[in-house]
């Protein structure tokens, strides 16, 4: 398995935000389930970690998103 770092974690949450986004799905609610598919993918406590040990989680969650689909933003 692939170390999970943020880097990796902000990437998956990446796409996967923007399918969700695409299918008309809010923010809040394209977030959360892919918050969610990322916790399957990777497990709860390995998502939890990273989230936690991160620093500018919120500036790497944008500079992800703003690659990703700057269009939502």
């Amino acid at each position: 398995m692939v170390e999970l770092t943020l880097l990796v974690l902000l990437n998956s949450i990446g796409d996967n935000f923007c399918k969700y986004k695409s299918e008309g799905n809010d923010t809040y609610k394209s977030l959360l389930l892919s918050y969610s598919d990322a916790s399957q993918k990777y497990g709860v406590s390995e998502v939890k970690t990273v989230i936690e040990d991160s620093s500018n989680l919120s500036i790497a969650a944008i500079a992800v998103a703003m690659t990703k689909c700057p269009h939502y933003l």
